[in-house]
């Protein structure tokens, strides 16, 4: 699991337009993305415990805030948190 803060990664500059900045959230990511997709859950929403042994799946948070179980570990993500979850690694959104 790789969990990354909006909140904690610093400004820098564009390459080729110094005058803008840009957060870039995760570096060394995998190199194939398989598809995106976009969920929102109700307060009381839940996804089941599973895992996928091909692919990584990746969650950005844009509002609220969800406690994922990676692993059995507890871990919360807010606005502006990207949680990378790995090949094999279960996880689950509990109520």
């Amino acid at each position: 699991m790789k969990l990354f803060y909006l909140d904690e990664t610093l400004y820098e500059s564009v390459s080729h337009d110094p005058g803008l900045k840009k957060k870039v959230l995760a570096r060394d990511i995998p190199p194939c993305v398989s598809q995106i997709s976009h969920i929102i859950l109700q307060i009381d929403s839940s996804v089941s415990e599973h895992l996928h042994n091909d692919y990584f799946e990746v969650f950005y948070c844009i509002r609220g805030n969800a406690v994922f179980l990676i692993k059995g570990e507890r871990v919360s993500i807010k606005k502006g948190h990207l949680l990378i979850v790995e090949p094999g690694e279960p996880h689950a959104i509990p109520i």
